[in-house]
C-alpha cells in the first residue's frame, strides 16, 4: 500500500499500467454484463432468439456502445505487454512513456492558450456564433489548433477585424511557437533517454520473468529441471565430454 499525500492508502498495482488497466477493463465488462441488450431483450416478444434490438434496451444501447468502445481499446492497450519479445519494440514503448510528460507540457500549454484567447474573444462586441461564449470560443479554438475548423467560417470571422486579429495571434503562437517548440523538446528528450532504453528494457523482461516464475508450483519446477538433465556432462565435439549444467543445442 502507498499512502498519497500521507493519508489516503492506494494499493501498489494501481501504479502499474498494465495492472490497472486490467482493474478498469474488468470493471468495463461487468457493466457491460449488467447493460448487455441481449439479456434484456430475453423478456421481450421479438422474432429472434438472441436479438438487441427491443423497447427494453433502447435506454442502455448508448450506454452499453460507449462501454464495448473503451473495452476494445483497453484490450488493446494491454496488448502492448507482448513487447516483451521484441527487445527493439520494447525500448520504443519505454521511449514513448518517458517522453509523454513532454506531450503533456504541449497539451497543457494548449489548454491555457485556449482558454486565455476564448476568453478575450468572448469580451468582443461581436455576434459570431462560433464565438458566442467561451466555451463555443473554446470549441473553434480547439478546432483552428487541431486545422479541422471549416474554412468557409473564417469568412465570417475575417469580417470582425478584432476577432481576426486575436485568431491570428493564436495561430502564430500554436503553429510556429508550441509546436516547434514540442518537436524541439521530443527530439532533445528521446535522444537523452534512448541510450538507456535498451537496458531498461531488458530490465523490464527480466521483471516479468522473474514475476512469472513466482506463480510456477515447486512440483512443477522440479518436474522443469529434471526434464533438463542439468545433471549430465555436455558433449563438446565427438569423444569430447564437457562440464554438466547447460543445454545441449547442436
Amino acid at each position: 500500500m502507498t499512502k498519497v499525500a500521507g493519508l489516503l492508502p492506494v494499493p501498489d498495482y494501481l501504479f502499474n499500467f498494465q495492472q490497472f488497466g486490467s482493474l478498469v477493463l474488468t470493471i468495463c465488462l461487468i457493466l457491460m454484463l449488467a447493460l448487455e441488450p441481449i439479456v434484456h431483450c430475453l423478456s421481450a416478444e421479438t422474432d429472434k432468439l438472441f436479438s438487441s434490438s427491443c423497447h427494453a434496451s433502447e435506454d442502455i444501447i448508448f450506454a452499453y456502445s460507449i462501454l464495448s468502445a473503451v473495452a476494445m481499446l483497453l484490450y488493446w492497450l494491454l496488448l502492448t505487454d507482448l513487447s516483451v519479445f521484441s527487445m527493439r519494440f520494447s525500448a520504443f514503448l519505454l521511449v514513448i512513456s518517458r517522453v509523454a510528460s513532454e506531450v503533456g507540457l504541449f497539451l497543457g500549454a494548449l489548454i491555457y492558450l485556449i482558454a486565455s484567447f476564448a476568453s478575450a474573444i468572448s469580451s468582443l462586441k461581436q455576434n459570431l456564433k462560433d464565438f458566442a461564449g467561451v466555451h463555443w470560443s473554446a470549441l473553434s479554438l480547439w478546432e483552428i489548433a487541431l486545422g479541422i475548423y471549416p474554412g468557409s467560417h473564417f469568412v465570417s470571422v475575417v469580417e470582425k477585424e478584432f476577432v481576426m486579429i486575436a485568431v491570428s495571434i493564436f495561430v502564430v503562437m500554436i503553429a510556429i511557437f508550441l509546436v516547434n517548440l514540442l518537436i524541439a523538446q521530443l527530439n532533445g528528450a528521446y535522444q537523452l533517454v534512448y541510450e538507456d532504453m535498451v537496458g531498461y528494457a531488458r530490465l523490464n523482461r527480466a521483471q516479468i520473468i522473474v514475476t512469472t516464475l513466482e506463480q510456477v508450483s515447486q512440483k512443477r519446477w522440479f518436474h522443469f529441471l529434471q526434464n533438463q538433465k542439468f545433471e549430465e556432462r555436455l558433449e563438446f565435439g565427438e569423444g569430447d565430454i564437457g562440464l554438466p549444467g547447460g543445454l545441449q543445442v547442436t
